[in-house]
């Protein structure tokens, strides 16, 4: 699993596959708004409950977006 909290002044994104309940990095970005569209994208193309969800997390390791920001069901 990796760490959760970004590197400081970053926004990481991690993906979670529901399947394997395994999770992993995607990316850490600089900005907020370039790591909500990495996310948003990804979590919109879902079509089923078992596809991998992207959340987004910040410096301080705390979640602050997930697949609801789509108009999907809150995440597990």
């Amino acid at each position: 699993m990796p760490e959760l909290k970004a590197p400081a002044g970053k926004f990481r994104v991690v993906d979670v596959d529901l399947f394997s309940h395994e999770d992993y990095l995607k990316g850490d970005y600089d900005s907020r708004a370039e790591a909500y569209k990495v996310a948003d994208d990804h979590n919109t193309k879902r079509s089923g409950s078992m596809d991998d969800i992207y959340y987004v997390y910040d410096d301080q390791g705390t979640c602050i977006r997930g697949n609801e920001a789509v108009g999907q069901k809150i995440s597990p």
